[in-house]
């Protein structure tokens, strides 16, 4: 089975109809056949019926990059972008489709920003060679062929550094003037792409975390070897997104709900008071009851999680266990299927728990925040999730850091309850254009067209606190600091 037929294959999840199906397999149909103005026709229909479906974005997107409408292509990988905005080989498509139209300022950032998110994805590391190379920045275009193992390019950026006469930089006036057996290598590399000798390749990303490649990577002649790529650790990146992103225009920061009580359990205190109380009386005063509430979440001077069919939770803190109740240890999660990571350590590892009956959970001096959410999507940091719902879709992912340790994540979306057990009462910042630094340890998440980024203050060589910086549109979550005992 191909690329593309995989890719069909995995969007027949029980979620969408009879109709759509047939057009979205017709269409693949038609472009593993190279009839690419046929298939254009039949994905469009199945984008118009399901437009949040993100293998018929992939597969559109692909048919309008090799037909040439660029500006089409640019669409559709922005809006796979904007729902995904840590998936570094979406962040390369739509680098591709900008360097293809010449928009070389553009593709160089999504290809930054990819390299960032992941600095062993190899493609993403020749594609950035290929556009700084482009602009005739052949230093750093050297370091880029060197991380993605392209050595011989590697070698012509360093004949281009020893030499700089030959090699003037893109779109300047010798450049234009320059006979086709002088032109500089930059110009050589431009024209190359311009008239296919390079050949630049959208990912088909097949859903099962391992993007394939439908024809050979680029190089600008026969002799440069094609590397490819090294598969990161998943990024947070959705199955098929619904996420309906804050609307509003971020506001300034404002409190998220009221903060729990934290207080010392009032049972305990009570128990204190009988010097000489007798067993009875001591279980009177502090009894553990079961809750009559149908809330899933019921934050107090105890914590009660209720299990109604089945709920994803950690154990950190359980007191007792109410009811007949199975537990299953979780694995992580990557586009929608488990890989064979653990999810947590010890304690703290997250637990699908199902059956009917109540967790109840003590606070040990930490703070618990409920959140709903409904038909929406954020990030957070994956050990401030303590719990949710089976209904919410989970995705784990990181966001790779030079500075500091990897941020880990927890991508949630959908509609349920989620249980945040956090340090402290929570704020939010809103973000709209300039960008929001957030120190690694006040960050709980973001929700939101935002893009993380992990630095350092005030600079990666004299490192002294690394921070998250969030740019785009959106709310960064944040948590203050527990007070030392």
């Amino acid at each position: 089975m191909g690329d593309i037929e995989r890719l069909v294959a995995a969007a027949d999840d029980g979620t969408v109809d009879d109709e759509f199906l047939k057009y979205l397999s017709r269409g693949g149909e038609l472009l593993s056949a190279g009839q690419m103005h046929e298939a254009r026709e039949v994905l469009e229909k199945a984008f118009d019926l399901q437009p949040k479906n993100q293998k018929a974005q992939n597969l559109l997107g692909l048919t309008y990059f090799k037909l040439g409408t660029f500006d089409r292509a640019a669409e559709i990988y922005e809006l796979l972008v904007r729902d995904n905005p840590v998936d570094p080989t979406l962040r390369v498509n739509l680098g591709l489709v900008y360097l293809k139209a010449n928009a070389l300022e553009r593709a160089t950032r999504e290809f930054e920003t990819a390299v960032d998110l992941a600095p062993d994805h190899k493609k993403a590391q020749n594609y950035l060679g290929l556009a700084y190379a482009q602009a005739a920045d052949y230093a750093r275009a050297k370091d880029c062929f060197v991380a993605a193992g392209s050595l011989t390019m590697a070698e012509r950026m360093e004949r281009a550094l020893k030499d700089p006469t030959k090699a003037p930089r893109v779109g300047s006036e010798d450049e234009a003037q320059a006979e086709p057996a002088k032109a500089s290598l930059s110009q050589k590399i431009r024209t190359a792409h311009q008239t296919g000798e390079i050949e630049v390749e959208i990912d088909v990303d097949t859903g099962d975390g391992q993007p394939e490649t439908p024809a050979s990577a680029w190089e600008v002649d026969a002799g440069a070897e094609a590397s490819e790529p090294v598969q990161p650790e998943p990024a947070p990146v959705s199955e098929a997104p619904t996420a309906t992103e804050a609307a509003a225009e971020p506001s300034p920061a404002a409190p998220l709900g009221p903060a729990p009580e934290t207080s010392a359990w009032q049972g305990q205190q009570a128990v204190g008071a009988y010097a000489t109380a007798s067993l009875e009386q001591m279980s009177a005063v502090s009894a553990v009851a079961p809750r009559e509430s149908e809330s899933v979440f019921e934050i107090g001077d105890l914590v009660y999680v209720r299990v109604a069919g089945e709920i994803l939770t950690r154990l950190e803190g359980l007191l007792a266990a109410l009811g007949s109740l199975q537990y299953e240890p979780e694995m992580k999660r990557f586009r929608g299927r488990a890989t064979d990571k653990v999810f947590g350590d010890g304690e703290r590892r997250m637990m699908r728990v199902s059956g009917n009956g109540q967790l109840v959970l003590d606070l040990k001096g930490r703070v618990f925040v409920a959140i709903d959410l409904v038909d929406e999507s954020a990030y957070f940091r994956e050990e401030m999730v303590f719990a949710f719902e089976e209904t919410v879709v989970f995705e784990n992912g990181r966001v790779p850091s030079k500075v500091a340790p990897d941020l880990h994540l927890v991508h949630l979306r959908g509609t349920g309850k989620v249980l945040l057990c956090v340090p402290a009462p929570l704020r939010t910042v809103g973000i709209a254009g300039a960008p929001c630094a957030v120190p690694m340890n006040a960050l709980v998440g973001w929700h939101g067209l935002l893009t993380p980024r992990i630095v350092a203050l005030p600079d990666e060589q004299s490192p002294v606190i690394p921070v998250v910086e969030l740019t785009g549109e959106g709310y960064a979550i944040l948590t203050g600091f527990k007070p030392a005992s």
